[in-house]
C-alpha cells in the first residue's frame, strides 16, 4: 500500500483518519466502507482510481477505526453520519465527489445524494440497492419478514450483547463474518431458526481467501480490537431514529448519475429484491450490474470487475480532468 497515503482531517467535530492516492485537486471520489471494515475494504481500488486520474479518498467513517469522536446511537443517525461526508468534502478543498458505498457507505452514499445532490457528482453503490421511502420503521419491517428467525440486524439492536459475542475474539469474528459472507462461504451457509449470536452458523476456513490475506486481517484485527465494536453497531441501532426523521422528507428522488453493482451470492442483495426492484423509480439515471461469482464483500472479491465496470461508468459520468458544474 505504499502508493497510499494517510493523514488526519479534521471534519464535523471529528478528527477523521483517511487514506488517499493521487494528486489533491483532481475529481475527488470518496470511498465509504461498510461493516465490520475500515478504509483499507478499498485498498484494490485507490490506486487504480489514482492511477485514472482521480484524487481516491477513504476514511475510516464515523466510530471505526482511526477516527476520533462522538460514535453514540444518536451521532450515529443517517442526516449526522451526511454531515460527516459533506464536511469532509469541504475539508478536501472539493465543491462536489462521486460517492463509492458498500453496505452502510452505500446507505449513507444514498443518503448524501438525496440530501446534498449539489456536492454529489455521481454514485456508484455496491451491495445495498436504493428503495425509496420506506412505509415503516425498519425494525418493524423486519421482525415481520424474519419471525421467529435470527437476524443479525435484530441481534445488534441488543446493548453489549453482540459486542460480547464479537469482541470474546476479534480475529475469529472477522474471519467467520469475511468467510461466511463471501460467494465462497455463502455456498455452505446456513441461518437456524434458533440461533442466538451471529457466529453460531458460521464457519472458519481453513486458509485465508485470496482476498483477506493474514497481513490484511490483521490490519482490520488491530483497529477492532483498539475500539471494539460499539461504534460500528450504533449504526444499526440508529435505523429507526434515521427513518423517524427522514418520515417527513418529500425527495426520495437521486438526480446524479448512478451505478449500482451487485454479487449474486449476497446475502443482502437476496433479501433486498423489493428495494433494488423499485430503484428505477427513484433513481431515473441508473446502471445495475450484478456480478456471479461475488458475495456480499464485492470490491474486494471481485476488485478487477468492480475497478472496470466503476471506472468505465465515471469516463461518462464524471470524466477526470473536466470540471464538474
Amino acid at each position: 500500500m505504499g502508493f497510499i497515503q494517510e493523514r488526519r482531517v479534521p471534519a464535523n467535530g471529528l478528527d477523521m483518519f483517511i487514506a488517499e492516492a493521487g494528486v489533491k485537486g483532481a475529481p475527488l471520489v470518496l470511498c465509504l466502507h461498510g461493516f465490520p471494515e475500515c478504509w483499507a475494504s478499498w485498498r484494490y481500488q485507490l490506486p487504480v482510481l489514482a492511477q485514472s486520474g482521480y484524487h481516491a479518498v477513504a476514511p475510516d467513517l464515523r466510530g471505526y477505526g482511526e477516527t476520533r469522536g462522538a460514535a453514540t446511537v444518536e451521532d450515529c443517525r443517517l442526516s449526522r453520519l451526511a454531515e460527516d461526508v459533506v464536511a469532509l468534502i469541504d475539508a478536501l478543498g472539493a465543491e462536489r465527489a462521486v460517492l463509492v458505498g458498500h453496505d452502510w457507505g452505500c446507505a449513507l452514499a444514498w443518503e448524501v445524494a438525496r440530501t446534498y445532490p449539489e456536492r454529489v457528482t455521481a454514485v456508484v453503490g455496491l451491495s445495498v440497492p436504493y428503495g425509496g421511502p420506506s412505509p415503516r420503521a425498519p425494525t418493524e419491517a423486519m421482525r415481520e419478514l424474519f419471525g421467529d428467525h435470527f437476524f443479525y440486524m435484530l441481534y445488534f439492536q441488543q446493548a453489549e450483547v453482540p459486542e460480547r459475542e464479537l469482541g470474546e475474539d476479534v480475529r475469529y469474528s472477522l474471519r467467520a463474518l469475511f468467510h461466511n459472507l463471501s460467494a465462497e462461504g455463502m455456498a455452505n451457509f446456513q441461518v437456524a431458526p434458533d440461533d442466538s449470536g451471529v457466529l453460531d452458523s458460521m464457519r472458519v476456513p481453513a486458509r485465508p481467501s485470496r482476498w483477506m490475506r493474514e497481513e490484511d486481517l490483521d490490519y482490520y484485527v488491530a483497529r477492532f480490537d483498539k475500539t471494539g465494536f460499539t461504534g460500528a453497531l450504533n449504526w444499526y441501532r440508529a435505523m429507526d431514529a434515521s427513518w423517524e426523521e427522514s418520515r417527513a422528507d418529500d425527495n426520495w428522488t437521486i438526480p446524479a448519475p448512478v451505478l449500482f453493482l451487485g454479487g449474486m451470492q449476497d446475502p443482502v442483495l437476496m433479501f433486498s429484491q423489493k428495494a433494488l426492484a423499485r430503484m428505477p423509480d427513484y433513481v431515473p439515471n441508473l446502471n445495475t450490474v450484478v456480478l456471479d461469482q461475488c458475495g456480499h464483500w464485492i470490491q474486494m472479491e471481485q476488485a478487477a470487475e468492480v475497478n472496470r465496470e466503476m471506472l468505465a461508468f465515471l469516463a461518462e459520468a464524471a470524466p477526470p480532468g473536466v470540471d464538474h458544474p
